[in-house]
Parts: structure tokens; sequence; C-alpha cells
């Protein structure tokens, strides 16, 4: 369809293909004409299938909207539900303010509420009017929920969807944001090919002789409310997991009385990927929600004032930012806690390049807690380690946490190893964690660390073996030890025994299965530059090596084809 647009004027034309639209339009124009939110027929031509109508204004804004817009919307809903009317599209586009009144367009692919029932509908997605002032809302600027509250349900199977809706609107812990109906085709408006639609939406390969997707599908946009993080031993393996245990609990519930195939995402990431799949692109709905309701801080100072006001977390600011390029190290005795309270997303998520520091968020049962603020128009990037995670010992994890100090507006490490502020900045708090993490997470000293590292030690020059005996001989008194990082993109820069070694290479297959091939090749890439003595696993590695790229351009090739074509074409 082309649209024209005049001053006062209109013009709607239609391909042949897409007649039925063409008349869908008219009749609903013409059933609604005494309503004054819907545009005036000025003109149809039949033969070359062009509707004119009067031209209502701009789009809805956070400038243009009326004051009562949402009690004007309301009546709208009304009278398209007094008419018989699902008008399944109702987003800022279609929504016009003209003179302080609202004005509802595009009703060409609207459907009667009473065909709905019996599954007649002319959309690939319907998106049900009684949610529209969420989309409405998020469109102007109103923040109807945080980010990491949202979760994403698929019902698979029309069967008992009924059911599986009152029982939603029944749990006191999640509250519906959005309701939409897809057929089971429109996987195609993303990728031609079902069966590599649904392996990207779950993240892992899913049988050929999967059942989703079979028929029209329910996807319900929904806010856990106060969620809850524990461990909960997972429904189809023996896996354990931080999960948000109240949604958890709502879908073993649901499963075990069997009502329908469901999907209910237990975390945040996963429903922002599950929404990223389900939507056109990013700015369309439902991904929209995930993007556009982060929390947005007026700067860094009031970020650190939210995360003050929590009783139960405890963080400490490991490495501030130098540059805008920089990310600050933030350690936490909570990750989950920490992550909701900030609101912050994941970045670096797999991706198809040959090598990156990319991998699963955390959440997900990944490696990577590579997160970002948004702070005004910009975006704060956070490496947010937790006790735990193997970045440090557990128990100096601990010691740094339990032994904080309030600082400037937020925490930072005690005292005791504290480089002094006022010469040498808030940018590096804790020297022995930089000397560790300089060692034994990078190893080389980077540039930036240098001068700081001749004052403090008072050397006249600074090498990586000095550097190492003096971290080594602090490790050592402390009785704290050297760890692997669960991030595995980390380089292990110490060199490792038969053993150890073994089980690298074992977390590098591990990798491979979870298709993250291009942070398994920078796993490889670090062996090679930092482990001297390679002949005893050159086999193995070579082996891993050669999977990997294999795997890797067998995906590349799949997107591409599966991009333009099913598998049955």
């Amino acid at each position: 369809m082309t649209v024209l647009k005049s001053k006062n004027i209109v013009k709607k034309y239609f391909l042949p293909k897409n007649s039925h639209l063409f008349l869908n339009e008219i009749y609903w124009l013409k059933k609604l004409k005494n309503h004054k939110f819907v545009p005036k027929i000025l003109h149809i031509d039949y033969k070359n299938l062009v509707i004119s109508i009067t031209n209502e204004g701009e789009k809805i804004s956070s400038e243009n909207k009326p004051k009562n817009w949402s009690e004007q919307l309301e009546k709208i809903l009304y009278i398209l539900k007094k008419n018989n009317c699902l008008h399944s599209d109702i987003k800022p586009d279609n929504l016009l303010v003209n003179k302080k009144k609202l004005i509802l367009i595009d009703f060409a692919q609207s459907t009667k509420i009473s065909d709905l029932k019996k599954d007649v509908f002319l959309k690939k997605r319907i998106f049900f009017d009684q949610y529209s002032k969420n989309r409405i809302n998020l469109s102007i600027g109103k923040n109807i929920v945080l980010s990491n509250d949202l979760r994403i349900i698929v019902v698979w199977n029309q069967k008992n969807q009924n059911k599986i809706e009152k029982k939603i609107k029944q749990n006191k812990n999640i509250f519906i944001i959005d309701k939409i109906k897809l057929r089971k085709n429109f996987y195609t408006d993303i990728f031609k090919d079902r069966i590599f639609w649904v392996d990207q939406f779950y993240n892992k390969k899913i049988s050929k002789n999967t059942n989703k997707l079979g028929s029209n599908i329910y996807v319900y946009v929904v806010k856990s409310i106060n969620p809850i993080f524990k461990l909960n031993k997972m429904i189809f393996s023996d896996e354990n997991r931080i999960v948000d245990h109240k949604m958890f609990t709502f879908k073993k519930n649901i499963r075990k009385k069997k009502l329908s195939v469901i999907h209910i995402s237990d975390n945040f990431e996963e429903s922002k990927r599950n929404a990223i799949f389900l939507s056109k692109s990013i700015a369309d709905f439902p991904a929209y929600y995930f993007f556009k309701t982060q929390n947005i801080f007026d700067s860094k100072n009031f970020f650190f004032k939210k995360l003050n006001t929590h009783k139960k977390l405890k963080y400490v600011v490991l490495r501030n930012q130098r540059s805008k390029n920089d990310d600050i190290d933030i350690l936490v005795n909570n990750y989950f806690l920490f992550k909701r309270i900030s609101d912050c997303h994941s970045y670096k998520n797999k991706n198809l390049n040959l090598i990156s520091n990319s991998g699963d968020p955390i959440e997900e049962s990944g490696i990577k807690v590579s997160n970002y603020i948004k702070v005004r128009d910009k975006i704060i990037k956070l490496d947010i380690r937790f006790v735990g995670d193997e970045y440090f010992d557990i128990n100096w994890q601990k010691k740094i946490l339990n032994n904080r100090k309030y600082h400037m507006g937020h925490y930072i490490p005690s005292k005791e190893n504290f480089i002094k502020i006022i010469i040498f900045s808030i940018v590096l708090l804790f020297i022995y964690s930089l000397l560790y993490h300089i060692v034994y997470h990078k190893g080389f000293i980077d540039k930036k660390y240098v001068h700081v590292l001749k004052n403090y030690f008072k050397l006249k020059s600074v090498n990586f073996e000095k550097i190492t005996q003096i971290i080594n001989k602090y490790l050592k008194t402390k009785k704290y030890k050297i760890t692997r990082p669960l991030d595995l993109t980390i380089p292990v820069t110490y060199q490792l025994d038969d053993f150890s070694m073994n089980k690298e290479i074992h977390l590098i297959k591990n990798q491979i299965d979870s298709r993250n091939f291009s942070g398994a090749n920078k796993m490889m890439y670090n062996i090679v530059k930092f482990q001297k003595n390679l002949i005893f696993i050159s086999r193995k590695l070579f082996f891993l090596l050669f999977l990997n790229q294999f795997n890797l351009i067998k995906l590349i090739i799949k997107n591409f084809i599966f991009k333009y074509y099913g598998r049955n074409n």
C-alpha cells in the first residue's frame, strides 16, 4: 500500500492483490463515519483501488498529546467494542492529534471481534486494543514498568489459551502489559525458515519435529512484580540456575497441568531476546518495550544514589572510567539484585564475528557480565563482578565488600591498599586488585597504568616481572588463590598444567556446543598467545579449531539463506 499526503487529503493506493484490505478499510470507515475519531471519506476509486480521506494531523507525541488523551482513548475503545471492531494496531503511528482531539486511522486490517473468536483475521500480528494505552504511554515517554521486570509468555498452541490467560490474571505476581496474537507463519517476516527461527528464539538447537508454530500463537508481555531470584532446578535438565523464582514456579504449575505447549521466560535477558525474535525490528513491538522502558539516570551520581538506598546490596567500584571508552568495574554481592536496581542491559552477546569477547549473559547460563546503563543521552558500560564468579578469590571478594568505604557518593575499597585519591584520582581504587587484573586477566601492562604504578611502589621503571612478584607476594601473604573467572574470554595468563589445560579445552568445547563460536575462537587465541607448551594438546586444539570454524561458517550460511528462503524452498 502507498500513502500520499497533502495538506488536507490523504490518498491510500492499494495493490490488486490487496483488494480485500481496500474493501475492509471502506467497510470500517463507513461503519464508524458518525464518530469524530475516524477520518472522513472524500472519494473512493473502486477501479484503481484508491481511497481519499481527510488528513487529520500528526501522530501523538509527548509534545502534542491532549491532557485528557487517556480518557479520549478509553472512549474510542468503548465505541470500537460496541461496533464489534478490533482495530488490532493501535500504536503511535495510527493515533493522530488534531486540535487536541484523537483520531484513529488505518482500518485496513481491522477485524470483527466475533470473527476473531472463529480464528479469522487479516494481519500476521494482532495487537489487542485493550492494551493500547500501554503502547501509547511508552511512545510519549511515560515509563509504565522497569525494563528488567519484563517477561515474555508464549502459548504455542491455542488450546486452553483462555484458561492460561485466566491463570495469568489470577496470579498476584504477574501483570499483563500487552497481548498479541500471531499467525503461525509470522516468523517469515524475520526468517523464512521455521526451525531456524525457533532455534534463534530459544538460543539452542531445537528438534525438527517441534510442534512450535504449528498453530496461531498468543504472546503476553508481562511485568514480574517484585521478582525474587533464587536457585532452581530446571524442568527439562539437571541444571541448577538462578532465575526469577515466582515466574519459574508459575511455569512449573502450568506445565504440570499440561494445559498447552508454553514458553515462559524466567529472566530479563532471555525475555529481551525472545521479544526481538517476535518483532520485525527493535523499534517494533514487543521488542520496543524492552529498550524504551530502560531507566535513564540524570547523572552517574543519581545512579550511585539509587544503589545506596538498597540495604541488601553491597558494591564497590574497583575501576572507574578514565575515558568514555572505558568500563566501570564494579564488584557486587548479588548480581541479579544489582542488575534489577540499576536496570542495566547486557551487550556483549553472541555474534557471527570470527573472534570477539562475546557470549551469552550470566542470566542465561552464559559467561558475560558486560552491561550498560543509560545516563541522559550517554551509554555507560559496566563490568559487573560478583562474589563467587572467580574473578578474584572469593575470600578476597568478601573482604573487599565487607571493608568498603563510603567516599564522594559511592563505595570504594577500604583504606588498606587504597590509592590516595588526591594524588592519583578515583580512576584506580584498589591497587592490588589492579595488579591482579594486569597480571592474571590481561597479561600485559597498559600504558595508562604505568605512571600510577611507578608512583605508588616508588619504582624507577615498571616491568611485568616486577609487578608479578609484587602481586604474588601479596596473594601468598593473604592466602588468596589464583582463580579461573567464569567469564571464559578472560585469558589464563599463567602456565597451565596438563590437568588444567584439558579442563580449558573442555570449556572451549562447551562454548562450541552452546554456539558461541566467536568466543571459542577468542579462548583458543588466548591459549596460543599465553601458553608456551602446546605440543601435547596440539591435536585437540587443532580439532576444536577446525570444528569451530566449520560450525561458524555453517551458521553464517544458514543465517544468509534462511533470511530469504525456507527449508522447504
